[in-house]
C-alpha cells in the first residue's frame, strides 16, 4: 500500500514537473485537468489524494455537495464510478493569477453516490496554483437539457 501511494505521488509529481515545463500556465492547466480525469475513471484514489485540495468540493449533477473526504469514500466503496470521459471540443481555460477556472463540455457515463450520471454535461473547475503545482478546489457538473 505504502509503495502504491509513493508510485503513485511520484508519477504525479513527474507529470506536474513535466506540464510546468510547458508553454503557457493554460496548457498546464489542461494537462492536470486530462490527469485529473484519467484518475477518475482508473479510480486512482492516491493521484486524487494530491490533485483536490484539503478543503476541495464538488457539486454532481444532481445538486449534491460532496468534500474531499466524501468523494474518496464514494470512490472506494463503488458509490461513485466514472467508466468513461469524453471531452467535446476545447477545455476552455482562464487565468487569474494563481487561480484558473476551467469550461468543457463532455459526455460521462458512470455513477454518483449511486444515482447513473450518464449523458452530456457542462463542467467546470477552479484550480490553484500552489508552488508550481496545480491543484482542484472545487468542480461541478451541469446536466445539458435535451431539446
Amino acid at each position: 500500500m505504502k509503495m502504491t501511494r509513493l508510485i503513485a505521488a511520484l508519477n504525479t509529481t513527474l507529470l506536474l514537473l513535466a506540464a510546468s515545463l510547458s508553454a503557457s500556465p493554460e496548457q498546464d492547466v489542461r494537462a492536470a485537468v486530462l490527469h485529473y480525469r484519467q484518475a477518475l475513471v482508473k479510480k486512482d484514489l492516491p493521484t486524487l489524494e494530491q490533485i483536490w485540495t484539503d478543503d476541495y468540493i464538488s457539486i454532481n449533477s444532481h445538486g449534491v455537495i460532496r468534500t474531499k473526504a466524501e468523494r474518496l469514500a464514494d470512490l472506494k466503496s463503488g458509490a461513485t464510478s466514472v467508466e468513461s470521459i469524453r471531452h467535446e471540443g476545447d477545455i476552455a481555460v482562464k487565468i487569474h493569477g494563481d487561480v484558473a477556472i476551467v469550461t468543457s463540455q463532455i459526455t460521462l457515463a458512470g455513477r454518483y453516490n449511486g444515482k447513473e450520471v450518464s449523458g452530456e454535461f457542462r463542467s467546470t473547475h477552479i484550480w490553484k496554483n500552489d508552488k508550481g503545482h496545480w491543484q482542484l478546489l472545487m468542480n461541478q457538473l451541469t446536466a445539458i437539457a435535451k431539446d
